[in-house]
Parts: structure tokens; C-alpha cells; sequence
């Protein structure tokens, strides 16, 4: 077993979900609607939960995982930030952004079980994770719609 490219790949998982956690949080904050506020602050809970779970397992495995947030995420909260000094925080826009990072944690869900060097048991864990996420976009979809 290869703790170095498990950990590698949790990490990044890692990453995304951080960077979830803070932008659903930030996102309560800026949509003061109560149905949309209440999902952003769940989802928020929701991928620190995630966080939690993959630290769990990595330290099962003897790897302590760090989490930092991805560089991509941090660009992406600034342009966020900046958006909303700019008024273009609508409620809109923030579901949009809140898809997107989404579709990338996908992504990064997606490279990560690819890898053969993740246990199967992490992998169904990921699985899990990644059903819970497209459920997300679901909800956000939804929102969405209501707007």
C-alpha cells in the first residue's frame, strides 16, 4: 500500500471539501432568505462532516492528513468577495458559483476513486460522499428554479 498516493488523493478531497465548507458558509451569510440560507449553512456542515470522516479513515492508515483548502478555491472565494463589494451577489449568481464548485468537487471525487491505489473500502465511502453532492446540485437546481 502506497500511504503516500492515499494520502495525496485524500488530500485533495480534502481540499475541495474545505473549500465547500467555507464557500457554503460564506454563502449563508450573503443570502439572507431563509430556505436558501438554511441549505447553505446545512451543506456547509455537511462537507466539514466529510472532512472528518476522510481524517478518520486516513488516520486508520496511519497518515495524518492536512487540510489547507485548495489554491483554486482560494482564488475563487477572492473572486467571490470581490463580486460582492462589485453588487454582484445576487442570489442567482451565488447558486451558480455554488454548481460550480460542486461539478469540480466531482471532478476531484472522480480522479481520486480512479485511483487504484485507494482502498475499496474508502473508495465506497467516496461514493457515498459523491451521491450526497449530486444530491447538492439537485437542491441547488431547485433553488434555482424558485428564484
Amino acid at each position: 500500500m502506497d500511504t503516500d498516493k492515499i494520502k495525496e488523493s485524500l488530500e485533495e478531497i480534502l481540499a475541495i471539501c474545505e473549500d465547500g465548507e467555507i464557500g457554503y458558509q460564506t454563502a449563508s451569510e450573503k443570502i439572507n432568505i431563509g430556505d436558501f440560507s438554511t441549505l447553505f449553512l446545512r451543506l456547509s456542515q455537511q462537507r466539514k462532516l466529510f472532512q472528518e470522516e476522510l481524517k478518520n479513515e486516513g488516520l486508520k492508515l496511519g497518515i495524518e492528513l492536512k487540510v489547507s483548502g485548495s489554491v483554486k478555491g482560494f482564488f475563487h472565494r477572492t473572486w467571490l468577495a470581490t463580486k460582492a463589494l462589485l453588487g454582484d451577489n445576487t442570489e442567482e449568481n451565488v447558486i451558480a458559483d455554488a454548481m460550480e464548485g460542486e461539478k469540480q468537487a466531482l471532478t476531484v471525487y472522480e480522479k481520486a476513486m480512479a485511483k487504484s491505489e485507494l482502498p475499496a473500502y474508502i473508495k465506497e465511502m467516496l461514493q457515498e460522499q459523491q451521491k450526497l453532492i449530486k444530491v447538492a446540485i439537485q437542491q441547488l437546481q431547485g433553488l434555482k428554479q424558485e428564484l
